[in-house]
């Protein structure tokens, strides 16, 4: 194998934890500790590509910041399925059935949020960013092994997913295929292909698309002739890490609810609080814990509320710009000052 990377930090998620993940991020560099490797899923991955986008600290922030930004955010559309009697009723049924995905759930036309297929016309800004030789990269995804018309078909133990790993062909060289095999514990018996597979032909905007699809919150994406969903499949790519990096930096996550591990279950067929203690196991280096975030932030942090009135779920958005400069200060905020608190000690 080539020679490993020193330090690799994971950002595992969490699609209104961008300007943590970039606090986290300067933090790191302030403590002489950059990472010389990004791995991202989920959310992360749009942290990781504005990282690799803009050359510095404050200019990633003030993108973050930016009314280019803002737009994109208060144009958040949710769908039919915001209805307690769609997407509540459904999510309750799911978290008493303990199955592991006996059924191909329809991830194409139950989803709450609307989000362009295509978002180089959201961020014209970030448009042409690419994977960096400066700070390789590494975004986690899934590719859909089923076609929208066997939705809702029985699943027979077929395997519907597969984990893609999103890189640049230089990094994807360190890699080798035995090392990047689905066979965790907590996977026996799901519906996760054992082998992954890597991607160097894809742009970051694409990758990140890809990777922010959480099931039954935005559509997958339609890519070079395949569907593609999010980087839940693998939310802390340990494994990953511990094999490319001597070092890693991870965050302290918070467990799944219930309605989100049945979720989860339901589509993928493992355990998401198995999974993540299963992660915890394989020691990081230096660990974030960012599981104050709803308390510390409350009011300035977008949140899933219930709105009794309408019966339907509702997503707290600032309703100004001036008030999501002013959130989005103090998320950075939080991820620089835990970063150094967890660090220092």
């Amino acid at each position: 194998m080539s020679e490993k990377f020193k330090k690799a930090v994971i950002f595992s998620g969490g699609g209104t934890r961008l300007m943590i993940y970039l606090g986290i991020f300067a933090a790191l560099d302030e403590l002489n500790m950059k990472p010389d490797l990004l791995i991202a899923s989920c959310g992360g991955s749009f942290a990781a590509t504005v990282i690799n986008a803009f050359p510095d600290h404050i200019s990633r922030k003030e993108y973050l910041k930016s009314e280019e930004y803002f737009q994109f955010v208060s144009k958040t559309i949710l769908t039919k399925h915001k209805k307690l009697s769609k997407i509540g009723l459904f999510s309750l049924k799911k978290s008493f059935d303990k199955r592991k995905a006996p059924f191909i759930e329809d991830v194409f036309n139950r989803y709450l949020v609307e989000m362009p297929q295509n978002l180089e016309e959201s961020f014209p800004s970030i448009k042409n960013a690419e994977f960096s030789k400066e700070i390789p990269t590494i975004i986690i995804g899934s590719e859909l092994l089923f076609t929208p018309k066997e939705s809702q078909q029985k699943r027979n133990e077929k395997k519907l997913f597969r984990k893609i790993i999103f890189t640049d062909s230089e990094t994807a060289q360190k890699i080798n295929s035995t090392h990047i095999l689905v066979d965790f514990d907590s996977f026996k018996d799901s519906a996760v292909e054992k082998n992954s597979k890597i991607i160097t032909d894809f742009s970051l905007l694409e990758s990140t698309r890809s990777s922010v699809s959480d099931m039954f919150y935005v559509k997958p994406v339609a890519l070079h002739n395949s569907h593609f969903m999010g980087g839940v499949i693998d939310l802390v790519p340990i494994e990953l890490a511990k094999y490319l990096s001597h070092e890693i930096i991870t965050e302290k996550k918070q467990p799944y609810t219930t309605i989100e591990e049945a979720l989860i279950r339901s589509v993928f067929g493992f355990s998401a609080n198995e999974r993540l203690l299963e992660t915890d196991k394989i020691i990081a280096d230096f660990q974030i814990d960012t599981t104050s975030i709803k308390e510390d932030l409350k009011g300035h942090y977008p949140e899933k509320n219930i709105n009794w009135k309408k019966l339907e779920i509702d997503i707290s958005l600032p309703k100004t710009y001036q008030q999501f400069a002013k959130d989005m200060e103090m998320q950075w905020k939080y991820g620089f000052d835990q970063t150094i608190k967890c660090i220092k000690g």
